[in-house]
């Protein structure tokens, strides 16, 4: 927390927090101009304030003044921010002085001020009311406060009328006092005479120094917090590498990067060995080299991997500059100062990238390889070219949707009852009857048992149980010792009787569940339908 807070005085326009500090007047006109300025400076800074008043000035008139110069002063007093009393009432005029008690008054008041969220607690008390009979005990009051607000969030102003004030009055108060703060009006001098401590224009001026010395220093710190946050936030780390002694200072952003436990690492064999990955060696001193070439411009930039403290490795990209002495033929290198990135996570995207751009390579020479293969032996069995154009057209679509239904899970395979529900959405849904347990498929099986069920699903539209109304088509499947069991079952429709070739669609079939999946597949042409039985491993 600052140190130092504004006074709305002229001549310090700063004081520190902790002090206790005496004011000596003569009429009600300078209370005025010097405690209202102190009190407004004190609301604007978020204190709370007490301003217990008396003679020459009194309660009144305090806080009529303060509201023409604070524009919202009253809410400021209902919010309890500030409280303004006369002194008589305050103190219990003409009773014994508690000194101890007056204290603990004070010292709880900061507290609840602190706690309440106020920057501190800013007071002042007119002593008008005190006699001569209590003078004693108030000066044993004005020594434990001095003693008391050492290093907490107060300032205690305190004045003194020079009428009431007997000769030696002003050393006993100005003894139990930091200093005393002259009227703005009045000459320090003839205010205070030369015995007694004043704040001067000197000690203002080394008060707004300190003051702005502190504030540059918050400015400094709060840079430093901004840029070790955006550091922190960018996975960034900074390094300095002395040439003379070959070692590499990490701040701790660094350190974490480079996976050390300090912030000196000696670049010798053995510790670059240990701590750079062997196939980046090469490659990092090569960058290193041309850097530190007096005629180069010394740059250096270089991606590396390093070993963490896991054993495991990380990707950094380290960039800095060389600092050169000398010039000319006298130039040398002595350091390169830089930074380090994390790379790891865009280098995992690569490689992500690149496997998949093979995996797509290859899923589309696949694909290309079964479409020419559904063409060339579509064709070479059609009656006419509308029948095979039709029979292509609808195989292609067959692999369309089942792609879509790869593509909507990322190519990561399929569900089994959706693949069976995309292969036989295009039919008639009401004479297909499924069910089966959840498996979940593979990419290529997700294909193969694709185009198997739509070559299945178009020869019982053709010519068995779903070319006519009454008939119904049955497909389970169960998984057992690692193998998927298809079962394709029809059901009342027309007479069955093997055909005198193998169609298309059949030598399809064995093909792809041979070919793709190393399964198996048995064909029955009974009388009262066909029956299907598919074996593949999954």
């Amino acid at each position: 927390m600052e140190s130092w807070s504004p006074s709305g005085l002229p001549n310090a326009p700063q004081l520190r927090w902790g002090s206790h500090l005496a004011h000596f007047f003569e009429a009600g006109g300078e209370l005025h101009d010097l405690l209202v300025p102190y009190f407004k400076a004190g609301l604007e800074n978020n204190e709370r304030c007490l301003w217990v008043t008396g003679e020459a000035f009194d309660a009144d008139r305090a806080r009529s003044a303060l509201r023409a110069a604070v524009p919202d002063f009253d809410r400021r007093e209902r919010a309890g921010q500030i409280e303004i009393a006369d002194g008589d009432e305050w103190y219990a005029a003409g009773q014994k002085i508690q000194p101890q008690d007056l204290v603990n008054g004070l010292l709880q008041r900061e507290q609840d001020a602190v706690g309440l969220g106020y920057a501190g607690l800013r007071t002042n008390g007119n002593c008008a009311w005190v006699t001569a009979q209590q003078w004693a005990d108030f000066l044993g009051y004005e020594a434990l406060v001095q003693k008391a607000v050492r290093g907490r969030r107060m300032i205690c102003l305190c004045s003194y009328c020079t009428k009431q004030l007997r000769n030696g009055a002003r050393q006993e108060v100005m003894e139990r006092h930091d200093m005393a703060v002259p009227s703005p009006l009045r000459p320090a001098a003839a205010q205070f005479g030369s015995n007694v401590a004043i704040i001067t224009p000197a000690e203002s001026k080394a008060a707004q120094d300190a003051a702005e010395i502190q504030r540059l220093r918050r400015e400094l710190a709060r840079q430093k917090r901004a840029f070790d946050f955006a550091m922190t936030a960018s996975d960034m780390g900074t390094w300095r590498y002395t040439l003379a002694d070959n070692v590499c200072v990490y701040d701790e952003n660094a350190q974490r990067l480079y996976g050390l436990t300090e912030a000196r690492f000696f670049h010798d064999d053995e510790g670059v060995k240990s701590k750079f990955h062997p196939d980046d060696l090469e490659l990092m001193w090569a960058r290193v080299a041309k850097a530190l070439d007096p005629a180069s411009n010394g740059r250096y930039d270089v991606e590396y991997r390093v070993r963490q403290l896991d054993g495991s490795w990380r990707w950094l990209s380290a960039w800095g500059l060389v600092e050169f002495e000398d010039e000319g033929s006298d130039r040398k290198p002595v350091a390169i100062a830089g930074a380090s990135r994390d790379l790891t996570q865009r280098k995992r995207a690569e490689e992500q990238q690149r496997l998949l751009l093979d995996e797509l390579n290859h899923r589309v020479k696949n694909t290309l390889a079964t479409v020419q293969a559904i063409t060339t032996q579509t064709l070479r069995t059609a009656c006419d070219l509308p029948s095979a154009r039709e029979a292509v057209e609808r195989r292609i679509r067959s692999m369309a949707r089942a792609h879509d239904l790869l593509t909507s899970r990322s190519w990561k395979g399929a569900n089994m009852t959706d693949v069976v529900a995309r292969a036989l959405e295009a039919f008639t849904p009401t004479q297909v009857q499924v069910s089966g347990e959840a498996v979940e498929l593979s990419s290529k099986h997700t294909l193969a048992l694709s185009l198997a069920l739509h070559e299945l699903a178009t020869n019982a539209t053709k010519y068995g149980a779903l070319s006519c109304p009454g008939g119904s088509v049955i497909v389970t499947w169960t998984v057992k010792d690692g193998k998927l069991r298809l079962n394709w079952e029809e059901r009342g429709g027309p007479p069955v009787a093997p055909p005198s070739q193998k169609g298309f669609g059949t030598r399809l079939l064995e093909v792809l569940l041979a070919r793709d999946l190393g399964g198996s597949m048995k064909l029955h042409y009974d009388v009262a339908g066909v029956r299907c039985r598919v074996a593949v491993a999954l």
